[in-house]
């Protein structure tokens, strides 16, 4: 049996559907090809919730710069998609994208 927490880091079909059509492309680069959906800014491992606002689509090689660990790389990675994101979502708030388990949502 999974845990609650798992269900709600996992991603939905219904909100890879939504991210796929927002972003098109990556969104570092605009590459079509070896398109992923990543967790950007908390990632599943550390309880990052899988909703649209803390997710994007990536080419391979950004989501494995991204995961890579390297700071250079995950940092502009991140800040780049976090100015794209806010500008989607206007009242963009990190601190509600990990998994509470007091109450937290999962579209």
């Amino acid at each position: 049996m999974r845990s609650t927490r798992s269900k709600a880091c996992d991603i939905s079909a219904k909100v890879r559907k939504q991210v796929k059509e927002r972003d098109k492309w990556c969104v570092v680069c605009g590459g079509t090809y070896g398109l992923e959906i990543a967790h950007i800014f908390i990632n599943r491992s550390s309880g990052g919730l899988g909703v649209k606002e803390n997710l994007a689509l990536l080419c391979k090689k950004h989501h494995m710069d991204l995961d890579s660990g390297k700071y250079r790389d995950s940092y502009a990675i991140r800040q780049e998609v976090e100015a794209y994101l806010k500008g989607l979502y206007p009242n963009y708030n990190i601190t509600q994208l990990k998994y509470n388990k007091w109450g937290s949502k999962n579209e």
